[in-house]
Parts: structure tokens; sequence; C-alpha cells
């Protein structure tokens, strides 16, 4: 068990309120009454819609919201134990022409230095992905989206980082990336 969070310091208890009409601290007690602190997390977020007014979305940052503050898990941490880290940048161009330019920044040399093994690259009709995997074992998702008819936003996703520690350390990194990669950017087009 992690440290318990008051539901008051929670960082997403204002857009969960918000969101919702409902505090954080309501929602904790609500799911607490409802037995939530023996139920697992996917039994937690069917619980919110079905027996609450509240979206399959909003449940789900709910129930991650609630297992933080009752010391289930920590800030970035998945239900399964391993944390996350992301990071994203709004860019001029079309997904397409976003995603190139990223793959031509993510040299052989950067990616060696990140620790990243061979990209492979995905689309669909709304998205772009470059996907690589880490050394460490864990994985890294670059996506790809059209924000509007001039801009795409490229979100960086990296999953099953083993500690706290290692998601504030490739947080940190990725943002330097991202602000590497925007510089370049600039100065290419």
């Amino acid at each position: 068990m992690s440290p318990t969070l008051p539901p008051s310091e929670h960082p997403r208890a204002a857009s969960i309120e918000a969101a919702t009409g409902i505090a954080l601290s309501e929602w904790t007690r609500r799911i607490d009454e409802a037995g939530g602190r023996d139920l697992d997390h996917a039994a937690i977020a069917r619980l919110l819609p079905q027996r609450w007014d509240v979206t399959e979305w909003w449940a789900q940052n709910v129930t991650v919201a609630y297992e933080q503050v009752i010391g289930r898990r920590v800030i970035g941490q998945s239900c399964e134990g391993d944390f996350s880290a992301s990071a994203s940048r709004t860019l001029t161009g079309d997904p397409d022409a976003v995603v190139a330019r990223w793959d031509a920044f993510m040299t052989a040399p950067r990616r060696e230095q990140l620790g990243l093994g061979e990209p492979s690259l995905s689309a669909t009709a709304r998205w772009r992905y470059w996907r690589a995997p880490l050394t460490d074992g864990s994985r890294l998702s670059v996506n790809i989206a059209a924000k509007d008819d001039r801009r795409s936003t490229l979100g960086i996703e990296h999953k099953g980082i083993e500690s706290a520690e290692g998601r504030e350390v490739w947080k940190t990194a990725w943002t330097r990336t991202l602000t590497d990669f925007t510089a370049v950017d600039e100065e290419n087009r």
C-alpha cells in the first residue's frame, strides 16, 4: 500500500468535480460505502456508471483517483503496479507530416541514447503511431492526431516503468526530447 492522499490535495480533484458535479471526497465516501476497498479497479469502474450518472470515461478517472486517495496506488502508477510517463505538444502540420518529421528526428544515435529499439509505424484513419520497445522492457508509443486543419497533437506515452522515481526521470527525459524536437522542427520549416 502507498501513503493515502487527501481528496482535496489530489491533482485531478477540481477536474473530476467540474466534470461530474461531485467532489472527489464525496466519490470516495460513495465508493467506500459500496465496498470499494474490497473491489478491484475494473469492478469499481463498472460500478460507477451502473449506480451513478457518470460516463465510462469519468468512471475510469474517478476510479484511479479513488485508488490514489485510499493508498492503493500512487500518481502515475497503473493498476498492475508499474508506472507511466507522458508528455505532449501541439505542432504545425497534418499527422502524416508530423510523424515523418518525428521519425527523421529520432535518429539511430538518439534512439540508442534513450535506450530505444527499432521503431514501428502504423496508422488509422485518425491516428499515426510511432512505437518502440526500450531495452529495460518498457514500451514507448508516440501518438499523433489532427487537432485542426493546420495542427496536430503529438503525445508520448511511456508505459511499463518500474518505479515512481523512474517515472520522474522519464517524464523529464520526454519533456526535454519534445523541447529539442520542437526547436529542431521549427528551425527546419
